[in-house]
């Protein structure tokens, strides 16, 4: 498995990017319902899903859920992240041209892994998106464009209501 090099923007030095992806769902409770947060990308407008990135270094899958959502929403509290059974993979030449050569040819998929976080308070959108909007299940099922991420939402839509999950 090989790495990659990304800008970090924090430090301005070059980090190892990981050939596999976090994606976190923020959560909260409502009077009667649950609400998730649902951020547009910039760099794809017709693209809204939860915060997502790639693992840098040595990381972790949490310690790079809990970096990304500190990048892309400015979540600094140390709140439970819940890992998610969902999975999926995303297809290596979606990236660009150097990550790819850096990965090396054996890197044909990136796997996507799913969290959830309980979170009440303000979130502070990074460059990497234009808006958020905190919806019930339903209403963030229909705009989440991708079916892996809808399923995953699901999956932690399902476990709330089952008390599965804590809030």
């Amino acid at each position: 498995m090989g790495i990659s090099y990304s800008k970090n923007f924090r430090e301005g030095i070059h980090m190892a990017r990981q050939p596999k992806q976090v994606h976190i769902y923020l959560y909260r409770k409502k009077e009667n319902h649950y609400e998730y947060a649902i951020l547009q990308r910039e760099d794809m407008p017709f693209c809204w899903q939860g915060i997502c990135g790639g693992l840098e270094d040595n990381e972790t899958e949490a310690e790079g859920a809990r970096r990304e959502i500190m990048e892309e929403a400015g979540v600094m509290e140390n709140l439970p992240l819940y890992p998610l059974e969902s999975a999926s993979s995303l297809p290596a030449n979606i990236f660009d041209k150097e990550t790819q050569e850096l990965w090396g040819k054996n890197v044909v998929v990136v796997p996507m892994i799913f969290f959830a976080m309980p979170f009440d308070g303000t979130v502070k959108l990074s460059e990497e998106h234009t808006d958020i909007k905190w919806l019930p299940y339903e209403e963030a099922y229909e705009l989440v464009y991708f079916m892996d991420q809808k399923i995953a939402l699901y999956e932690l839509n399902e476990k709330l209501l089952r008390g599965i999950l804590l809030h």
